[in-house]
């Protein structure tokens, strides 16, 4: 049983950049990066080539920091709308459904990540070398506390990334 969604490129838009806040519109939105993330978790490899290069440049432009003054002067600006969007997002009563929306987004840009991760086949062999080499003694390690795992998780997956 296959699913298909249809989405347009002013909904993408409306997905990163909202420009009103009802509620129902982020609720809408949620559901459709949701839905986008899921697709794009299951089909990635099924996604046609140049749909994914755009994708991939869309992720990196979200995620990697701004440069320069320029970069400076953008991230203040983002944090000061922020400062002011959200209390009044709270006063109307629309908070859980921006933070339901934010977390779409993230799950969004995680799903387009993973793909890219997926069929980098040098980042694959790498993490699965760094994994092997931090299980080879198993036995004789301590036992850890979650975060602990968590952070050597990163650790391996920063050397991984770093050999690349």
């Amino acid at each position: 049983m296959s699913a298909t969604i249809t989405i347009t490129p002013s909904e993408i838009r409306q997905i990163f950049q909202p420009r009103r806040s009802s509620a129902s519109q982020f609720w809408e939105l949620t559901q459709k990066a949701n839905n986008l993330a899921v697709i794009i978790d299951a089909r990635w490899e099924q996604i046609p080539p140049e749909t994914r290069e755009l994708l991939k440049i869309f992720a990196y432009a979200l995620i990697e920091p701004h440069q320069g003054i320029k970069g400076f002067f953008i991230e203040l600006l983002r944090r000061f709308s922020l400062a002011i969007i959200l209390p009044w997002i709270a006063l109307k009563g629309e908070f859980d459904s921006y933070v339901a929306y934010k977390n779409a987004f993230d799950r969004l840009v995680n799903a387009i990540l993973s793909g890219v991760e997926r069929e980098d086949l040098a980042y694959q062999k790498a993490l699965s070398e760094a994994i092997e080499e931090a299980f080879t003694d198993w036995e004789n390690s301590k036992d850890m506390s979650a975060e602990e795992a968590c952070e050597r998780l990163r650790q391996i997956s920063d050397q991984a990334f770093n050999e690349l």
